[in-house]
């Protein structure tokens, strides 16, 4: 009986995260003072599949909403198995794509999540003079890593938030999944402790 209690309780938790994972607004228009576009693994010095989406969106919503003015912020820095930062990675393929260099601020210290956020606020605050509480801040990344990305930005405190994500290949879907699902539960554990 304890065991059956035990599993249900783990299946019913596993639903609402992944409903909140899945709810949660990724979508957003509206036009923003600045771009943070988080990032992922880099193949020596190309970006993987998984950043050029990321980046492909990031274009994508500056060609839909002709926002001359906002700054995009690429945040990742280097892995061990990897030959530059994530954060050169994507300046240089934004470039290639037509981006103006000066509209891009490499955030090339962070190792994870939570640090992307913490180093790209310090970015913005020196490059806007403002907090970043006051600031439009739209985020990018992949539709699966939205829910958790706000939780530690909103931690971090930013406070005007909001996402345009990048849509996980099908077949990646049960795996990233799962895994954010540990993740979240990770998070929440630490954050509880």
């Amino acid at each position: 009986m304890f065991i059956k209690g035990f599993i249900v309780i783990i299946i019913s938790i596993f639903i609402i995260v992944e409903s909140m994972i899945i709810s949660f607004p990724k979508n957003n228009i509206e036009n923003c003072d600045y771009v943070i576009v988080l990032g992922a693994r880099v193949i020596g010095n190309e970006v993987g599949l998984t950043l050029k989406g990321r980046l492909d969106k990031t274009l994508e919503y500056i060609e839909k909403n002709n926002n001359s003015n906002c700054k995009v912020i690429v945040s990742g820095g280097k892995g061990d198995d990897e030959n530059i930062s994530e954060a050169e990675a994507m300046k240089r393929y934004l470039v290639k794509k037509g981006l103006n260099s000066n509209r891009i601020i490499k955030e090339d210290k962070s190792v994870n999540t939570n640090e992307n956020f913490k180093f790209s606020k310090e970015k913005i605050e020196k490059d806007s003079k403002k907090e970043i509480s006051n600031l439009n801040i739209k985020v990018v990344t992949t539709d699966f890593h939205a829910f958790r990305s706000s939780k530690y930005a909103k931690n971090i405190g930013y406070r005007k938030l909001n996402f345009y994500t990048e849509k996980t290949k099908w077949y990646l879907v049960p795996v990233l999944y799962v895994r954010e699902f540990f993740a979240i539960i990770k998070m929440f554990i630490i954050n509880f402790i």
